[in-house]
């Protein structure tokens, strides 16, 4: 899939300022695509970018500033310490190293989610991370009160797993590189590999 991905047949320059046109190889016939990286059409509804683009900085400050917390322990939080003791209590080893890797990840993953760049790739760990507090607060009940509760963490997974799906958008470090085309396609790809990713954690350290 990866090879019929980014090959394509020779482009042929077309008349309209910002495509090229493909020759499909059997019938001679062209179609005309749109240039990577080439800018959108000047009439082009900016309003899914400028939606997008405030998406990836709330999901991405969110994980960035869990990620700092855990370093600085700000506002009372339990910090690196505290959140490998909650860690251990969910049946996990090795603790420490993973509860430095999660802060690190929080970290980096939602930098690039803020200024665009792997977008969807860097979204794959942050669900993964939603969804497991999902999973391990589950019993806890759905709305969020002082026993608990995973709406606010089932919310982040789902924001996380749009941005996936959907690229980051025009206003993108992304923008106009190749992958940013077909952004099911790299979904599917990067969701494969954050399954193995992940199925390795749960070995290694649970």
């Amino acid at each position: 899939m990866a090879i019929w991905w980014f090959s394509a047949p020779p482009p042929i320059t077309g008349v309209y300022p910002g495509l090229v046109h493909y020759n499909d190889g059997d019938s001679g016939n062209t179609t005309p695509m749109r240039a990577p990286g080439a800018a959108d059409h000047a009439g082009a509804d900016p309003g899914p970018a400028f939606g997008l683009l405030l998406l990836r900085l709330v999901v991405g400050g969110i994980f960035i500033a869990h990620g700092l917390e855990k370093f600085f322990t700000w506002a009372g939080t339990p910090g690196l310490d505290g959140f490998a003791d909650s860690l251990a209590d969910m049946g996990f080893t090795n603790t420490d190293a993973l509860a430095m890797t999660t802060a690190i990840t929080e970290i980096v993953a939602g930098g690039l989610l803020v200024i665009g760049l792997l977008a969807s790739l860097a979204s794959v760990p942050l669900l993964g991370l939603a969804v497991a507090s999902v999973v391990f607060t589950f019993d806890e009940g759905f709305f969020l009160t002082q026993a608990g509760g995973f709406e606010y963490k089932l919310l982040l997974a789902a924001a996380a797993a749009a941005l996936v799906f959907t690229g980051p958008g025009r206003f993108s470090l992304d923008s106009g590189r190749p992958y940013f085309r077909f952004p099911f396609r790299t979904a599917l790809i990067f969701l494969v590999l954050g399954g193995i990713a992940t199925a390795v954690v749960l070995f290694v350290f649970r």
